[in-house]
């Protein structure tokens, strides 16, 4: 008489184990794949913290419509004889007012150096609506659709895109990421590689986010000669300065210039040194822009 074993098993018992195995194997690959798809995509909502009321400011509250049905909100600030429009775009975790990043603050700034400001919360943050992180793909057709609402609103003047991280006729772009696969891959870099790249899939098919829709790097050439000024710090922890650099190696366009800033972390330039962050955006306009065209204007 002898212990059983695997060798004391029919073939058929064998082969109904190794399924057994293997399908459940792919089933927690599956679980664990649409898990990762649910946290890459949920939105990292944040209530709106303050109104341009906070400097004396008077506004319009804006309410927008995507073709996709969200629901978009935001403010309109006049600045009497404005000589262009300046739409603001927060980063991918705050919202119009975010204080972290100075947002208000800078609207302020704007309007008081004869701008008008459209700030505005992208889909599933602040108080627009929405419940999903869209991983670039749903947050350009926000953009597109403010800068429709602007066009409409100011037809006359230039318009300025200033935007953190995410990131018109001139485009400011701060602490902006080459690619936005390769961000998310750098945020959840623990994630294993193969249910990285299913999860990526669930969220496009799933949720509609499809994160290989935005990549700065690859569609920069597509500006052709629009001007572009990128700022970014070199203490930048969590989208690292190689990504503008990258993205300025990748086009011959020599309308792109980058500001690198000392010991900035992500998106706190105009923070640290609002004096210096001004100056260059101001200059950028200028240099961009006719000073005839903006005189006209007023």
């Amino acid at each position: 008489m002898h212990g059983g074993g695997v060798s004391d098993l029919n073939p058929v018992t064998i082969a109904w184990l190794a399924i057994g195995g293997v399908s459940a194997a792919v089933l927690l690959f599956l679980a664990v794949s649409f898990y990762a798809a649910d946290l890459f995509t949920r939105s990292k909502r944040r209530r709106v913290e303050g109104t341009p009321e906070t400097f004396g400011l008077h506004f319009d509250d804006v309410q927008l419509r995507t073709p996709d049905n969200v629901i978009l909100r935001g403010w309109f600030l006049d600045s009497p004889g404005a000589r262009a429009t300046v739409i603001v775009v927060h980063d991918s975790a705050g919202t119009r007012s975010d204080q972290s990043q100075g947002l208000l603050a800078l609207q302020r700034d704007y309007v008081n150096r004869g701008f008008n400001v459209f700030a505005f919360d992208l889909r599933g943050r602040g108080e627009s609506t929405g419940s999903r992180d869209r991983l670039g793909s749903g947050e350009q057709r926000d953009v597109a659709v403010a800068i429709a609402y602007v066009r409409r609103r100011t037809a006359d003047l230039p318009l300025v895109l200033h935007g953190f991280g995410l990131g018109g006729s001139l485009v400011i772009a701060d602490s902006p990421f080459a690619s936005a696969r390769e961000q998310l891959r750098f945020r959840w870099s623990g994630v294993p590689r193969h249910v990285f790249n299913t999860a990526c899939w669930i969220a496009r098919r799933i949720y509609g986010a499809d994160v290989d829709s935005l990549s700065p790097q690859r569609s920069i050439d597509g500006v052709g000669t629009t001007p572009v000024l990128m700022i970014h710090g070199d203490a930048d922890d969590e989208v690292p300065l190689a990504n503008s650099l990258n993205i300025a190696a990748a086009t011959l366009n020599e309308a792109i210039d980058l500001w690198v800033v000392p010991d900035a972390r992500h998106c706190r330039a105009y923070v640290d040194n609002r004096d210096a962050y001004l100056a260059h955006c101001l200059a950028f306009i200028d240099a961009a822009v006719p000073r005839r065209l903006l005189a006209s204007t007023g």
